[in-house]
């Protein structure tokens, strides 16, 4: 697979600067997390001054999520109960428009955390590991959208709740167990979108209507940071 120029330099930065950050818990190495976030930021902002468009700006904030989430995931994993990640199978997936690949500035990181256990409450090692990455996340700026559930539970939301069904259309496999985010897909698209797509497009038109109805037929009234 080719990668875009803009991830390879990501990607070196990553390496230079954060591959110490493997043997430290995420949040005891915020600030080195927090620097990189801000070179890459600017290295955005020069892009976009420069006359790159809207599109490639948004593509390339959502690699530089990626990268991050993915150093941030896996220290995660590698310090909680000095295990490794093997020990604690959990899959982070991204939702909707960070799942489409698409980030604008302001926008919600929108992630759920897929774990194994069928018990109502995950394990204490599971909480601490998600705490880590939101924390990260939360103590860097972003306003995060998450969700911490099993393949079951994931299913039975997305059938309940049409807007959580769509994030979900858009699901993309970050970081962690592969094996387990391959299961969620097989599921997701056998019960919640074979057979239900008629059913699925009157929602999504009757949601249309309901948030134009609410919003005084104005597309400006849903989008705050332009």
């Amino acid at each position: 697979m080719t990668i875009s120029r803009h991830l390879e330099q990501v990607l070196a930065h990553a390496e230079s600067r954060l591959a110490a950050t493997g043997a430290r818990r995420p949040t005891e190495a915020l600030p080195l997390y927090k620097k990189f976030l801000k070179v890459e930021e600017h290295r955005l902002r020069l892009n976009h001054q420069a006359g790159g468009g809207g599109r490639e700006i948004c593509a390339r904030r959502g690699e530089l999520v990626d990268v991050l989430l993915r150093y941030v995931f896996g220290g995660a994993a590698a310090t909680t109960s000095g295990n490794g990640e093997r020990s604690i199978p959990l899959a982070l997936i991204a939702l909707g428009g960070y799942g489409r690949g698409e980030l604008n500035p302001f926008s919600d990181i929108d992630v759920m955390v897929l774990h194994h256990q069928r018990a109502a409450k995950i394990s204490p090692d599971m909480e601490e590991m998600v705490n880590q990455v939101l924390y990260v996340l939360w103590d860097s700026g972003f306003k995060v959208g998450h969700s911490t559930r099993s393949i079951k539970e994931a299913i039975a939301q997305a059938n309940a709740d049409m807007r959580t069904k769509t994030a979900m259309l858009e699901s993309r496999f970050l970081a962690g167990d592969s094996e387990l985010a391959r299961k969620f897909r097989e599921q997701f698209r056998s019960k919640c979108v074979e057979g239900h797509e008629r059913k699925y497009v009157e929602m999504r038109m009757q949601d249309q209507v309901a948030r134009h109805n609410k919003l005084g037929d104005s597309v400006y009234l849903q989008e705050p940071n332009l």
